[in-house]
């Protein structure tokens, strides 16, 4: 009997060695026009769908595969008689193999320029979903294959099953694989279509004319990435899942064992932190930025001359809390830095890269785990489910600069102590909320976090500073939100704090700024905040 493969594809890559390996095995090769032109040129002997069907393409292409012979030789069920009877006084042959990529609408959307909705439309694919998603509906006897990667295993399945002459169900979980491929792309492919259509509908009438009114569509498709061995706590099981949109991140590991649950949190905190850091690293001088980051809340940051002087000052802003933290550099780790490190126990180093010399120093640390990161790399929306929904909503990654805001009492006319406000003012929206930081010396020197009044975040971060023994005299603090009272500002003037960086917004305001006047402390009032709950 002879046996029949569908291939319509639009992504070249690997569709010659591919059709090459099913002609050998005695496939005949039903194609759209587009790719019976490539394969003819190479030598490839193909049939057209039009001359299969006796169909021409109609409609500018819009319809060409949409057919009773297609879809019943991929949807008939080898099992049923019926089926098949059906099927032979019709004189439809079986369709054993699918190989289709979709149109690149994605593609044309993120180039669209100055497209039209008229002209996007027409690269939504029909044809292509009809027949994939059919063929990962019979799954039972069909190989669906839509990623140009899974080509080699299905030759090599075929390839087994003539030589073995092993029976179609012997090889269903990779169909079965093939085929929950094929559906988490369509998923992927509609939710897009819809989210530009939600998009477009905004800027058209604002009449409303379905139920609900203009509802926004949005939302991810995820693959499963890694299997964790637990989560937060042993009994608690976890896995890692990445967009089917963006399965490129903006880091590879390079070295150490697989991170963890709460390694990964605490990378994405580490990460965030230090490309902020980068990313403004020409406001606080010249120098080394070196942070470290523990559970999820920067316990040291330091800039220096050198990389190992801003690592040894960073672990000196708290030296309770740096063991086992996450330490991110902003440029090139170099030896003496790594030799540092290696001196000491951390989970996790990131970097924008790592010198041969630095590699080789930290690979002796078997558990330590090295994350080359790309600071450039766009961070998508956020994401956080709560029992009423998912919230969603873009990066705090603005970071207006302490120049952007408001001189309410003193002045900033020594460079230095713009400098030491720039880095307060960069680290406090890494710092959960309430939060106070206080620098000296281009050092954290004392943070409070998390704490339900800002006062406490206030009395948090001093008793830091006094318990480390560092001189609080002359520091100056950043606090994530307005303060809501004129006491946290008493305070840490009391114990010598003399500028501070905060945004404006409290009823207050007035005296807090006249209480500033009276201390002769500097205050700016910044434009934005920086709530991290």
């Amino acid at each position: 009997m002879e046996k029949f493969a569908l291939i319509s594809v639009s992504d070249r890559e690997g569709i010659l060695e591919f059709a090459q390996g099913l002609s050998e095995l005695g496939y005949s090769l039903l194609t759209t026009s587009g790719t019976q032109r490539y394969l003819s040129e190479q030598g490839i002997p193909t049939c057209s769908i039009a001359e299969y069907t006796g169909q021409k393409e109609i409609l500018g292409g819009r319809v060409k595969t949409l057919h009773p012979k297609i879809h019943a030789g991929i949807l008939a069920q080898r099992s049923d008689a019926q089926h098949l009877a059906e099927l032979s006084s019709q004189g439809i042959p079986l369709i054993d193999v699918v190989a289709v990529n979709l149109y690149p609408f994605e593609e044309q959307l993120q180039q669209r320029g100055e497209k039209s909705l008229s002209e996007l439309i027409e690269y939504i694919d029909i044809g292509g979903p009809t027949m994939i998603r059919a063929a990962a509906k019979n799954c039972e006897s069909v190989y669906a294959v839509i990623e140009p990667h899974d080509y080699s295993a299905v030759l090599e399945a075929l390839r087994s099953s003539e030589a073995n002459k092993t029976t179609a169900p012997d090889l269903f979980d990779l169909r079965l694989q093939l085929s929950q491929k094929v559906f988490t792309r369509l998923a992927h492919y509609n939710l897009e279509i819809a989210k530009y259509l939600s998009e477009e509908s905004e800027s058209l009438s604002e009449r409303e004319y379905v139920a609900g009114g203009r509802q926004r569509s949005f939302g991810q498709v995820w693959r499963q990435a890694q299997s964790l061995r637990y989560g937060e706590n042993p009994h608690q099981s976890a896995r890692l899942f990445r967009s089917v949109s963006a399965p490129v991140t903006g880091w590879r590991q390079i070295g150490g064992k697989e991170l963890s649950y709460n390694n990964i949190l605490d990378a994405d905190a580490g990460y965030r932190l230090t490309r902020s850091l980068y990313s403004q690293r020409e406001r606080f001088g010249s120098g080394e930025v070196v942070s470290i980051m523990k559970h999820l809340t920067p316990c040291g940051v330091s800039v220096a001359s050198t990389q190992e002087e801003a690592l040894t000052r960073a672990k000196a802003s708290d030296p309770r809390s740096h063991f086992g933290g996450i330490i991110g550099f902003a440029s090139e780790l170099t030896a003496p830095a790594a030799e540092a490190i290696a001196e000491d126990f951390a989970e996790i180093v990131i970097a924008p890269s790592f010198s041969d010399e630095a590699r080789a120093v930290l690979s002796r640390k078997s558990n330590l785990r090295l994350l080359e990161c790309d600071y450039s790399m766009p961070i998508a929306s956020e994401l956080r489910s709560t029992l009423f929904g998912y919230l969603e909503q873009s990066p705090d990654l603005s970071g207006c600069s302490v120049r952007d805001g408001e001189i309410m009492s003193g002045s900033l006319e020594d460079p230095s102590l713009l400098q030491e406000l720039e880095l307060a003012w960069a680290v406090v929206a890494h710092v959960k909320s309430n939060a106070i930081v206080l620098f000296q010396g281009q050092q954290l020197i004392g943070s409070g976090a998390g704490q339900t009044s800002r006062i406490d975040s206030v009395e948090v971060a001093l008793y830091k500073a006094k318990e480390h023994k560092h001189r609080i005299q002359g520091a100056v603090a950043a606090s994530d939100a307005f303060f809501p009272f004129p006491d946290s500002l008493e305070r840490l003037a009391a114990e010598g704090v003399t500028a501070v960086v905060t945004p404006s917004g409290s009823k207050k305001d007035p005296e807090v700024v006249e209480v500033a006047r009276q201390l002769g402390m500097t205050l700016i009032f910044t434009p934005e905040r920086h709530f991290r709950h």
